[in-house]
């Protein structure tokens, strides 16, 4: 027997976009999410979710990785300051969005994989930096492609993803979003020797 094939667009990529839309509205929403909120709001039967994802964390997982893995592409402007700092602008404006946020703020508290979880079963919370993960790491390395000096991509998540998410999920105040990517853009780009001479500050 010839073994059949999700084809792309077809019902199982509707379903599975339906059901990450609805996950983000409740979240968005402020209310408690199920899996029956979630399968009545995305128009499926409960048992298709139930059997697909198994519970809210895998769900809550799933919906991160399609997210957040998609919503912001690497620029290429030709240059390691513009890339970050076009990157950077991108990312700012993307934490702001209610959906997003109540995104962020439910994969941290999900908490990590369980104990006993199989091998590269992923939080929800690394799940929402598997993307920024890569894209990081695309950005570092056409800038090194390019012949310039670049930070590592631990380095960009540290000094620019990190910042961003953690002043969106505490609603930290903030500059302007150019003057925040600005600074945060600095600390990569330019030598930490210069920064301890002439250190910038986020307040």
């Amino acid at each position: 027997m010839t073994p059949t094939t999700t084809r792309p667009g077809g019902r199982s990529a509707r379903v599975g976009a339906a059901v990450h839309q609805a996950v983000l509205d409740l979240l968005a929403e402020g209310g408690a999410v199920t899996i029956p909120q979630v399968a009545a709001r995305a128009g499926v039967n409960p048992t298709s979710v139930y059997r697909r994802w198994g519970c809210v964390r895998d769900l809550l997982t799933d919906t991160a990785l399609a997210r957040f893995g998609t919503t912001a592409a690497v620029p290429d402007t030709g240059s390691l300051r513009g890339d970050l700092h076009a990157w950077a602008t991108a990312l700012v404006a993307e934490a702001a969005r209610p959906e997003e946020l109540a995104l962020l703020r439910a994969a941290v508290a999900a908490g990590p994989a369980d104990v006993g979880a199989p091998e590269g079963f992923a939080s929800a919370g690394t799940a929402c930096l598997a993307g920024r993960s890569e894209q990081a790491e695309a950005i570092v390395a056409a800038a090194l492609a390019r012949g310039e000096d670049a930070p590592s991509t631990t380095r960009v998540l540290d000094h620019l993803v990190a910042p961003v998410y953690l002043r969106a999920l505490f609603g930290l105040p903030a500059p302007s979003v150019d003057v925040l990517v600005e600074l945060l853009v600095e600390r990569l780009v330019v030598p930490p020797a210069a920064l301890r001479a002439a250190p910038g500050d986020l307040d």
